[in-house]
């Protein structure tokens, strides 16, 4: 939909976008004591300082690249199935996989979105899917490598101001479910995505791409499940994920991000910190809870996890 008037010769258009909000954690906690450049009495000085740098805009530079190589691995093109398809089905195999993923940079976070208007794709639930993907990976690799992060997807109107930069409800909406629904580190997932993905799921439509979309919503919708305040959330430690994400590293990934949240939650009791200290004691019994089959050895507690 184009709306308003031209502002130096720049048409503004708002459309519907899917919108993952991505918040790296610590980062305040971090930066509590940093204040002026300080001077530099020595080279000791400034290497110490150089220290600070590396545990503060490490993490950060990380988490980018981390989040890069994970959107190029997902669409990365299936040139061997591509191959192997009769060639005038060729061209709707490419409409099918096409993504068009923009990825906006936010201080210590990162912002993904992606257009849903009907005019942009032939199949938006692959962007979509991508983008559960890439927020579920994040947070469970996050997790190993001492990195915990939280974030939200949701669904509503924005304008893309300028390349990259976008703005409006869904940034606002995504912004509001990371900081103050998410909480500990998890991926939320607002109720209008869910009904996006539903109406999808229920399409009646048999043609190829139809039938793409309702194929990865179904996908989506079954790597969801219910936390304990009634909203929903990546179970990235769901067998449906493993399935079509994490696969043969998922024992590994577990085990490292196990480690440090019984590492975190020992370091928080110790040192009082009683709203962390709820928080990791939810995200320790969601781990207790969801073990991979290779670790079972008597039958584990279990949490409500995945949808119908």
């Amino acid at each position: 939909m184009v709306w308003g008037k031209r502002m130096r010769k720049k048409t503004w258009e708002a459309n519907n976008y899917c919108i993952t909000f991505i918040d790296l954690l610590g980062q305040r906690k971090a930066y509590a004591k940093e204040g002026f450049l300080p001077r530099f009495a020595s080279e000791e000085d400034k290497q110490a300082f150089f220290g600070t740098i590396k545990q503060t805009i490490r993490p950060i530079h990380d988490l980018q690249k981390s989040a890069a190589a994970m959107v190029a691995a997902v669409i990365a093109p299936r040139s061997s199935t591509r191959e192997m398809l009769p060639e005038d089905f060729r061209s709707t195999f490419d409409q099918m996989q096409l993504t068009k993923i923009k990825q906006q940079r936010w201080s210590d976070g990162l912002v993904f979105y992606t257009s849903i208007a009907a005019s942009e794709m032939k199949c938006p639930i692959n962007s979509l899917f991508t983008m559960f993907c890439t927020a579920g990976s994040l947070c469970f690799l996050g997790l190993g490598k001492r990195m915990p992060l939280r974030g939200a997807i949701d669904i509503a109107w924005a304008v893309e101001l300028h390349e990259g930069e976008l703005y409006g409800a869904a940034l606002a909406k995504a912004y509001e479910y990371e900081s103050l629904i998410a909480q500990y580190p998890r991926i939320v997932v607002s109720d209008r995505t869910v009904e996006y993905l539903e109406a999808f799921r229920r399409n009646p439509e048999s043609d190829h791409f139809s039938q793409f979309n309702k194929v990865l919503a179904d996908l989506c919708l079954s790597m969801l499940g219910q936390d304990a305040d009634g909203y929903l959330f990546l179970h990235y430690l769901g067998e449906d994920f493993r399935a079509a994400v994490s696969k043969g590293q998922h024992p590994y990934l577990y085990d490292k991000a196990l480690e440090f949240i019984q590492a975190e939650s020992e370091r928080i009791r110790r040192d009082r910190e009683v709203k962390l200290a709820l928080r990791y004691s939810h995200l320790h019994s969601y781990f207790l809870a969801h073990p991979p089959a290779e670790h079972i050895t008597n039958e584990a507690p279990t949490i409500q996890g995945g949808r119908a």
